[in-house]
């Protein structure tokens, strides 16, 4: 009853912590909006009946720019936080991230080879397309290496997935340094950006998130057995091989569209997961909940810090979440060493 209560405790304070975010973070910018003002112009772009206390130019900043960037922040650290949980399930490796099996660095590459060719500028959705599939591309090669015999190996799947990390990450590097002037773009986008978010965008993003999600969450049971050993798994009635190539296709589609869309924004699926886990533990189904608040509340603050810190210059985003999770990762290192698991 007591651990119930407990859950239920978070649960109300990070939903109502998400909420108050949003508002205050749609309310700051260079114009500073009131917060009843906000709350009335999302609750008449709702549908509700409220009275007109707001100008037309509030109206445009308000909906045009700020809500679906703080929203795409929302729904991209919830997709991260929650492929975060389901990775360190699935290789059985608390310092797993979503990131592992080389998703990132494809997806920055195929963002270099646009930006080079000069192709991005046919449309806005041609570069977050073609991140995606050079991210599902590199899943793909790693996910053929990694299976033997209709089997797939989780070790692997981790040293399959860091050998086309590295082959990507130089042909990133390769493209750099021939590209001197178009440099600034593609780095912009390797650090991490919610800049130029529109509601298309995030209506993508949020077509992606739910199904995988929601899918996610009933294997929860599946991790939830399968971190003892596949056999236990296996004798408990889990399919075992098709358990991980659903949870593997998921967290793929999850952190290739995050990637896609606003670049490499680190730490996110390492740390939201971790700090979960200390509060209800290592049920999977509660942490893929949790983690998804978590990890949306994360970078909405991270991204309200980018944009406005030394205003109207934009730091990417993806430095402040490396910033936070740096010493978290280090904290996670010496936790272990303490309890004897590194030697």
């Amino acid at each position: 009853m007591i651990k119930v209560l407990k859950t239920m405790i978070i649960y109300v304070v990070l939903i109502l912590g998400l909420f108050f975010s949003i508002v205050y973070a749609v309310s700051i910018g260079a114009v500073e909006i009131k917060f009843n003002v906000v709350i009335a112009i999302i609750l008449d772009w709702l549908g509700f009946e409220v009275p007109v206390i707001w100008s037309e130019g509030w109206q445009a900043i308000i909906l045009v720019i700020r809500l679906p960037r703080v929203l795409m922040a929302v729904v991209i650290g919830a997709m991260l936080g929650v492929a975060g949980v389901a990775a360190q399930g699935l290789f059985k490796n608390p310092i797993a991230d979503p990131y592992i099996i080389g998703i990132s660095s494809a997806a920055g590459f195929g963002t270099a080879l646009m930006v080079v060719l000069g192709i991005s500028f046919f449309s806005l959705l041609t570069i977050p397309l073609v991140a995606f599939l050079f991210a599902i591309l590199s899943v793909t090669i790693v996910y053929k290496i990694a299976q033997t015999n209709y089997r797939m190996s989780t070790s692997a799947l981790i040293l399959s997935g860091i050998a086309v990390s590295f082959f990507f990450s130089a042909l990133t590097s390769f493209i750099l340094f021939f590209s001197e002037d178009k440099a600034h773009n593609i780095l912009s986008y390797l650090m991490g950006s919610l800049w130029g978010v529109s509601w298309i965008k995030f209506y993508i993003v949020l077509a992606v998130m739910i199904p995988c999600i929601i899918t996610l969450f009933f294997y929860g049971w599946d991790l939830n057995l399968m971190v003892f050993s596949d056999e236990a798994a296996q004798s408990m009635g889990v399919n075992i091989e098709q358990s991980k190539s659903v949870i593997l296709v998921l967290m793929t589609l999850l952190t290739a569209t995050a990637v896609a869309f606003c670049g490499t924004i680190g730490f996110i699926g390492l740390i939201i997961p971790h700090m979960m886990r200390l509060l209800v533990g290592s049920n999977n189904r509660k942490l893929m909940i949790l983690s998804a608040f978590g990890g949306g509340l994360l970078l909405l603050w991270a991204d309200l810090l980018s944009r406005t810190l030394i205003s109207p210059l934009e730091i990417p985003v993806g430095i402040f979440t490396a910033l936070m999770g740096g010493p978290f990762f280090l904290y996670l290192i010496f936790q272990k060493k303490k309890s004897g698991e590194l030697g």
